[in-house]
């Protein structure tokens, strides 16, 4: 029996963040689909497409306003049933299997 992947959008405020969070998720037991994205737009862009089974927010500072922005996404488009976890360092790969179940 063949595992459904689990699409992700990495949501990220520096470049260099991407590569080793990319890395860790397709490290996981559970194939993992991920697109990446750097700004509101380009997640809103994303959204339109296709729905994430889980948005990862991977920012250096948190304040600078990316949470509200998730938060009206969520109220505003009723989108309360897509998981939004934010790290600002990278996460143990145990974290992130977690969050898959």
């Amino acid at each position: 029996m063949q595992v459904k992947s689990r699409y992700i959008i990495l949501f990220y405020d520096h470049s260099d963040y991407v590569l080793p969070m990319k890395q860790l998720l397709q490290h996981l037991p559970q194939p993992v689909e991920t697109d990446c994205v750097e700004n509101f737009q380009q997640l809103l862009d994303h959204l339109d497409n296709r729905l994430p089974d889980i948005i990862i927010v991977y920012v250096n500072n948190p304040v600078n306003g990316y949470i509200d922005h998730l938060k009206s996404l969520r109220v505003n488009n009723g989108m309360d049933e897509i998981p939004v976890y934010v790290f600002t360092d990278l996460p143990e790969k145990q974290t992130l299997i977690d969050l898959m179940n």
